[in-house]
């Protein structure tokens, strides 16, 4: 019987993974009514949220920053993120739904039994992984999120960031109100970013997972590949279907990608400039930690995508194809060119997504920072 080790922890995965994909996507029909409540009620309130942001960031903005409009337009770009994002992912759903599909045919699928311990070793690892990231994650932003609620809390009236109108602040619970809206909106929307994240961030997984397993698999076959030529049918099969995931892949997040580059480039300005205006509150820091760890996630799987697309074809070239028959030869060759191309992501087809981009990203947000903080001190 075939080691089930990876079967077990997916199954774990798969109902975080259908619940996930429903939220990014905006996709409430047929589920019960709770997860119809959790699945709509994010997207419902960051709509509420950037409307009601706006309206206070027009209506107190005098030409200086303050702590509490430097904290409107946080949430602001956040909210206008979580929107656009989720706009682009409902109408790329079905590529999602494909990609769920290949991930459960990685788990399910496999010609041999020694592909299969090759499987069990990398999807359990791999999967194991995603699932201690996504418990450290869900802790850190939650953290952040009623480390936020007690500073604005704190704050009073300088605290609320959003602006009901032809509501006066006279009117009774007027404070506790706003504030209790608020607290939902960014409790909602920290509920959606971690959802829709740690899809695309599992499905990045998948396909280094596939790629590992078809180098494994080659590692051990390069010398013998001669003597097994049902070798090269496995190996030009699984070859192919990851192409096919990586390209299916950029599809989802390149669009995505792009949105979370612009707008972590203004989230991380506004973050530095607020911990440089208040550097002893420790919001400012896990703010940061959660914006630099959002935008780090999605370079960091498109650079070993590539490193380990690259890797493949390194490996491949070294096995022993000279010994193959001439039809045989033809056949791998043609493989061969296919691996040489370059199968990275691009963020909207134009910008890689990998650690360069982020670093650039980041440099970027400082920059404008130390340029706001010199036009200061210059007036």
């Amino acid at each position: 019987m075939p080691p089930r080790g990876h079967l077990e922890v997916f199954e774990k995965i798969k109902p975080k993974l259908v619940f996930g994909i429903s939220i990014a996507s905006f996709w409430v029909t047929d589920q019960p009514l709770r997860d119809r409540v959790l699945i709509g009620t994010p997207f419902i309130s960051v709509i509420f949220g950037l409307i009601l942001s706006l309206i206070h960031l027009a209506s107190n903005f005098d030409g200086h920053l303050t702590m509490n409009l430097v904290m409107t337009q946080i949430i602001i770009v956040a909210t206008l993120q979580i929107f656009l994002k989720t706009l682009w992912i409902w109408y790329d759903r079905d590529n999602l739904l494909k990609l769920l599909n290949k991930a459960i045919s990685l788990h399910e699928e496999y010609e041999n039994e020694e592909i299969c311990a090759i499987v069990e070793k990398n999807l359990k690892k791999l999967n194991n992984i995603w699932i201690i990231c996504f418990k450290i994650t869900f802790v850190s932003i939650y953290i952040t999120c009623v480390l936020v609620t007690i500073y604005n809390a704190l704050k009073g009236e300088d605290g609320i960031c959003i602006t009901i109108p032809f509501i006066p602040q006279e009117f009774p619970g007027h404070l506790e109100i706003m504030l209790l809206i608020q607290t939902f909106v960014i409790f909602s929307g920290s509920f959606s970013v971690l959802y829709t994240d740690f899809v695309t961030v599992f499905f990045g997984i998948e396909i280094m997972a596939a790629s590992n397993i078809l180098f494994h698999y080659i590692s051990l076959h390069k010398e013998v590949i001669q003597e097994h030529p049902h070798d090269l049918k496995i190996i030009t099969v699984r070859f192919c279907e990851l192409v096919e995931n990586v390209k299916l892949y950029n599809d989802v997040i390149s669009p995505s990608s792009f949105i979370q580059f612009i707008t972590s480039a203004f989230l991380s300005f506004l973050i530095f400039f607020f911990t440089r205006l208040n550097p002893e509150n420790p919001v400012g820091y896990f703010l940061g930690f959660c914006v630099v760890l959002q935008l780090f996630a999605p370079c960091l799987f498109g650079e070993f995508i590539k490193i380990r697309m690259e890797r493949l074809s390194t490996t491949l070239y070294l096995t022993n194809w000279y010994d193959l028959k001439l039809k045989s030869q033809k056949s791998f060759l043609l493989v061969l060119g296919m691996t040489q191309r370059e199968y990275g992501l691009k963020a909207a087809g134009l910008y890689n997504i990998s650690i360069y981009t982020f670093i650039q990203i980041l440099k970027m947000a400082f920059s404008w920072c130390a340029f706001m903080f010199t036009l200061e001190a210059y007036y």
